[in-house]
């Protein structure tokens, strides 16, 4: 047995803690960055809220509102503009795409350049050399679990590419997880992100890179968010379902930062690339059939681990044989109302691009069995369609 397991995240969770960003924030720098996520937290008075905390503690906010999912123009013209005000401290937050802005401009403040010298796929992949500014991150979605993960996902619009600028450098010092926040957030997008994170669960769980310290985590954090998303998603102000579904989402960053993802995540990219489409539906749309192909693999080339893995799947999520996590996972996409890919305007003639995009990502590599070009096209061909 032989495995790796660092989290130098310090996490702070329950209802209440955002009240400790001030005296935490004061510990880090004294100027912060403060990216903002939608505009129903400045609606709310969360943003002054946190404001007044950090004015108290003399600490100067330099606000930047995140307008919809980062791309590296956006994140390079925020870097400029932290750079520009002297910030010595980050604070994201929102849901992923404001804490992935945030991490990102943290990195490129302490290391220079621009995004495309550093992200995967279509840049220069350059190693992060240097440890991040102080960055705090503040979720108020129970999906992502960006909070706990070392990457931050930014499209490059010009490929239409969704890409990783990716580093163990780029945790953040301080998540500052307060459930209480999740309440505001409207039931699409607690589908949407709360599908994002059992997908982050069952993939790291299945993949070719899960090790034993991950196991236990997924495992267990699936259990609490198949009972609790349904629930959230009906009663919006169910705390207990709603810090359930965070701690799941904090769990899922944890384990996917350690053990990989898979198919699922491996088509969100280009998906999200191409189309406008929410990345927790886009995993959610391919999610069942990614583990009925997955499955269909396994059992035709003994492949008795990830059987058995699957097997355990199912159980957490209340089923008994392997085929049940399938089920269980499309009924749960029918509750909560997941479009099909068609409903993004994903049509037959794009299923074979998108597939072949999906094949390069490095989530593909993590993915439990070998899936060829024609398996992944009948996995998003069954996707074009809601399954309710």
């Amino acid at each position: 047995m032989q495995f790796d397991f660092a989290l130098p995240t310090a996490v702070v969770f329950g209802p209440g803690v955002l009240g400790q960003l001030g005296e935490r924030a004061q510990a880090l720098g004294q100027r912060a960055f403060l990216v903002t996520g939608g505009g129903s937290l400045e609606r709310l008075g969360v943003v002054a809220y946190l404001e007044s905390l950090l004015g108290e503690r003399k600490v100067t906010a330099v606000r930047f509102p995140a307008a919809g999912e980062p791309d590296t123009d956006s994140v390079d013209r925020a870097t400029e503009r932290a750079r520009r005000e002297g910030c010595d401290l980050v604070i994201g937050l929102g849901g992923g795409s404001a804490l992935d802005t945030a991490k990102a401009v943290s990195c490129l403040l302490a290391n220079g350049g621009e995004s495309l010298d550093y992200i995967e796929v279509v840049g220069r992949g350059q190693p992060v050399a240097k440890p991040s500014l102080p960055f705090i991150a503040v979720p108020t979605t129970g999906g992502t679990g960006s909070e706990t993960t070392r990457n931050a996902v930014l499209t490059h619009r010009a490929t239409r590419t969704k890409a990783s600028l990716r580093s163990p450098h780029m945790m953040a010092r301080l998540a500052l997880v307060d459930p209480e926040l999740s309440k505001s957030v409207p039931p699409a997008v607690t589908a949407a992100t709360g599908l994002d994170a059992i997908t982050q669960l069952i993939e790291p769980y299945t993949s070719r890179r899960a090790q034993p310290m991950i196991d236990a985590l997924a495992l267990g954090a699936l259990v609490h968010a198949a009972r609790a998303l349904p629930r959230a998603f009906e009663s919006p102000d169910d705390l207990a379902a709603r810090s359930q579904m965070m701690y799941a989402s904090m769990i899922s960053g944890i384990a996917l930062a350690h053990a990989g993802l898979g198919a699922a995540h491996a088509f969100s990219g280009p998906l999200g690339g191409s189309f406008p489409i929410p990345h927790g539906f886009a995993c959610a749309a391919v999610l069942p059939h990614v583990m009925e192909a997955n499955l269909r693999v396994a059992m035709a080339t003994g492949a008795d681990d990830t059987i058995r893995r699957y097997t355990d799947v199912a159980r957490a999520l209340g089923g008994k044989e392997p085929r049940d996590g399938v089920d269980r996972v499309r009924l749960l996409c029918r509750q909560l109302n997941v479009p099909g890919l068609g409903d993004f305007g994903m049509g037959r003639s794009d299923v074979g691009d998108i597939a072949a995009r999906a094949r390069l990502t490095s989530s593909m590599k993590a993915n439990p069995v070998d899936l060829s070009q024609s398996a992944l096209e009948e996995v998003l061909l069954n996707a074009l369609h809601a399954s309710h």
